[in-house]
């Protein structure tokens, strides 16, 4: 376990009250910044990033400075988080408009073209059929 129930809570708490000020991602790294509670002090800077070992992570807080795993990591992960569900759900929209401009024709046979090729269409679109 990287992170037990309290660090994780006050980190959720983190992520909630907004003080994720950024968050950018790369292959096997995130990094991020949070707004301090306290005024007058520094914003955290934060990083994640996959070893051969498993996860490391580096905090400009206090805790991070003992090589723990903060709260501060568990709020920029969360950040994270939300920001790739949001994509999805705005590619998700964007296919959904231009799947409306394709014929019915063009739509059904592209559907049974890849259900041929894809175990997983097949059963998807045998499942619509049945619900109906």
């Amino acid at each position: 376990m990287i992170v037990g129930g309290p660090t994780f809570k006050r980190g959720q708490e983190c992520f909630t009250e907004g003080r994720v000020l950024g968050v950018e991602s790369a292959p096997g790294e995130l990094c991020g910044i949070v707004k301090p509670q306290e005024q007058g002090r520094a914003p955290y800077e934060i990083r994640i990033w996959v070893r051969d070992e498993g996860l490391a992570f580096q905090c400009s807080c206090p805790i991070g400075a003992k090589l723990q795993f903060c709260k501060h990591a568990v709020a920029v992960t969360l950040a994270h988080l939300q920001k790739e569900r949001l994509t999805v759900e705005q590619e998700i929209e964007r296919l959904r408009e231009r799947l409306m401009e394709v014929s019915l024709k063009d739509l059904l046979d592209g559907l049974v073209r890849h259900a041929k090729l894809e175990p997983g269409v097949h059963s998807a679109l045998k499942q619509i059929c049945a619900n109906e």
